[in-house]
């Protein structure tokens, strides 16, 4: 299965309107994680936040998990580890990869 079957986005974060609780502005951010159709079929979405944004900056937030991405386009993505959506933890049970733009269910 391809990640573009899947209805693919990548998230931004902060921008207009959007403060720090100290009132700041928080600069918009782009690519800094994905959100797709989770491959099982199951009515939740899958999230990853990338340990290395698309825009070059730092990883947002200081909680994990983060993946460590290659790839700029969802036909070309890559992440590592694998993605685990832990039942334990609310998820599916899904597990798996995606390298270069494909979805490798284990």
């Amino acid at each position: 299965m391809r990640l573009t079957d899947l209805n693919p986005g990548f998230v931004g974060h902060g921008g207009p309107g959007i403060l720090t609780k100290d009132r700041q502005p928080i600069p918009f951010r782009h690519g800094v994680g994905i959100i797709f159709d989770c491959p099982c079929g199951c009515d939740q979405p899958c999230y990853v936040d990338f340990k290395n944004p698309m825009d070059g900056g730092p990883t947002v937030g200081e909680r994990g998990p983060f993946w460590q991405r290659t790839g700029e386009t969802f036909e070309t993505l890559s992440l590592a580890p694998s993605i685990l959506r832990a039942k334990a933890k609310g998820g599916c049970g899904w597990h798996g990869f995606i390298r270069d733009g494909e979805v490798i269910s284990v």
